[in-house]
C-alpha cells in the first residue's frame, strides 16, 4: 500500500464522509475550499491509486464521468434515469450471502467461478417519481 499523502487522505475523507458519488471534478471544486494549491489532475492520479488498492469504489457511468464512492462494504447502486442521482441500497448479511449464492450459480452456467460483482438498479428515483404524478 502507497504512503498516504494529504492530498490523499483529504479525498479519502471526503469520500468517506458522503453519499452522493461525486464526480472527480465535483471532488476538485469541494476539496479546493479546504486545499486551494491541489490541482485536479492530482484528483484524478489518487482517485485512481486509490480504487486500484481497493480503498473506493469507481462507478461507470453511461452518460457522465466517472463516480466514486468512499463505501466499499458490498452493496447496492440505484441510478435514477431521469435526474441522474446514484443512491445505496444496503442489504442485511443474510441477503448478501443469498444474492452471492446466486451470482455464483448464475456464473455455473458458464462454468466460471465469480469473484467480485457489481450490481447497478436503474429506474427513476422517489423524488421523481413524486415530481411525475
Amino acid at each position: 500500500m502507497k504512503k498516504f499523502s494529504k492530498q490523499r487522505e483529504l479525498i479519502l475523507k471526503n469520500l468517506n464522509s458522503r453519499t452522493d458519488h461525486p464526480t472527480a471534478e465535483t471532488l476538485y471544486l469541494d476539496l479546493k475550499q479546504q486545499m486551494p494549491e491541489i490541482g485536479i489532475a492530482t484528483i484524478y492520479r489518487n482517485l485512481s491509486e486509490l480504487w486500484e488498492q481497493g480503498e473506493i469504489i469507481k462507478i461507470k457511468s453511461k452518460t457522465g464521468p466517472d463516480r466514486f464512492d468512499g463505501n466499499t462494504k458490498p452493496h447496492i447502486h440505484f441510478h435514477c434515469d431521469n435526474c441522474g442521482q446514484l443512491l445505496d441500497i444496503s442489504l442485511q448479511p443474510k441477503q448478501m450471502e443469498e444474492l452471492d449464492n446466486e451470482i455464483a450459480i448464475f456464473a455455473n452456467q458458464i462454468k466460471a467461478l465469480a469473484t467480485s460483482s457489481e450490481i447497478i438498479i436503474t429506474g427513476i428515483c422517489k423524488n421523481c417519481r413524486k415530481i411525475n404524478k
